[in-house]
């Protein structure tokens, strides 16, 4: 008579046991996501490319977006071509000061009669409007009426108006980066088939599996993070990153990839498959922090247990035998 050899569960609560196991999975996979997608957005540019289109807006047009990535200040900003990267890249970062005096310099010289700043912004709104771009106009004629005669006042109009865009381009920027992080999500999921249905029932059945992968959550959330993410140093990169966190989702032991018994052989089971892949590309797209702050409180929730039972209150103590008096005897 053979015997099955069984791990327990280590908690005894095995639904909160499967989440913990599908949380930690989500951790790991969102790292995955998140390096590709941040390596992609650097190989494209694409933070230089949507600061580059909010100047283009605030400058109206392409041609005094360049004129003005010409000016020196803003080219002391670039980056010098690279081993990789043979051309000089544009700054993704441009300081909202180094926009005021840039735009002051360019659209707003010193000149005779009008050498401060207030002068020589009151000077090209009114002497020189018509050559002026209809927004650079308008913000420099709300930073003139702001100013009160004051320069800080009317530099940190300028600086608010270029905050306003940025805070639009930025805007733009997470819009498109979380385009392209549900299509990673979608294409890493359907490549590792991680079927959030399929994975939780086998977690549900298998208590050996459970039990190790609760483990392994449980060290990462003692460490304060997983393993692939302690290589987010200087020195690593992306695909350190996406290497270290695929080997830890391998040590889960989570049955992942493609087979014939995890394949779908019907038409409600493909349909089943997709759900379960698509259930796990939207999670991915909610962020390792999120994944890692919730399987935090769930780890503490399975580990709390029950209340322990108040303790019984102590005996009464008997009183002591009286002693015999000198009268007695």
């Amino acid at each position: 008579m053979s015997y099955e050899r069984r791990v327990p569960s280590i908690s005894g609560n095995a639904a909160l046991d499967v989440l913990v196991g599908l949380f930690f999975m989500f951790f790991l996979l969102s790292i995955v996501c998140s390096s590709i997608n941040e390596g992609i957005a650097v190989a494209l540019s694409l933070r230089a490319r949507f600061l580059e289109q909010g100047i283009w807006k605030l400058l109206d047009g392409e041609i005094n977006a360049r004129e003005f990535y010409e000016h020196w200040r803003i080219q002391a900003l670039t980056k010098p071509a690279g081993r990789v990267v043979k051309r000089v890249r544009k700054p993704s970062y441009l300081p909202s000061r180094a926009f005021a005096l840039t735009l002051l310099d360019k659209y707003a010289p010193a000149g005779p009669g009008h050498t401060t700043v207030v002068q020589r912004v009151k000077h090209a709104v009114t002497e020189k409007e018509a050559e002026l771009p209809e927004t650079v106009k308008g913000v420099l004629s709300d930073a003139l009426a702001e100013a009160h005669g004051r320069e800080e006042r009317l530099r940190a109009s300028i600086e608010r108006s270029f905050d306003d865009v940025m805070d639009r381009a930025s805007g733009w920027y997470k819009r498109r980066v979380q385009l392209f992080l549900f299509v990673i999500a979608v294409a890493l999921v359907a490549a590792f088939n991680a079927d959030t249905f399929a994975i939780g029932q086998r977690l549900w059945k298998d208590d050996a599996l459970r039990a190790a992968a609760v483990a392994q959550a449980d060290r990462a959330v003692v460490a304060g993070g997983a393993a692939c993410k302690s290589t987010t140093t200087p020195g690593s990169t992306p695909v350190d990153v996406v290497t270290t966190c695929v080997n830890e989702v391998r040590a889960l032991q989570i049955p992942l990839g493609w087979s014939h018994d995890t394949s779908p052989h019907s038409f409600a089971s493909v349909l089943g498959k997709i759900a379960g892949l698509l259930v796990t590309a939207f999670a991915l797209t909610l962020g390792a922090p999120f994944w890692f702050d919730l399987l935090g409180k769930v780890s503490r929730l399975r580990g709390s247990g029950p209340p322990a039972a108040p303790a019984p209150p102590p005996p009464p103590l008997e009183p002591a035998p009286a002693t015999a008096s000198a009268a007695d005897k």
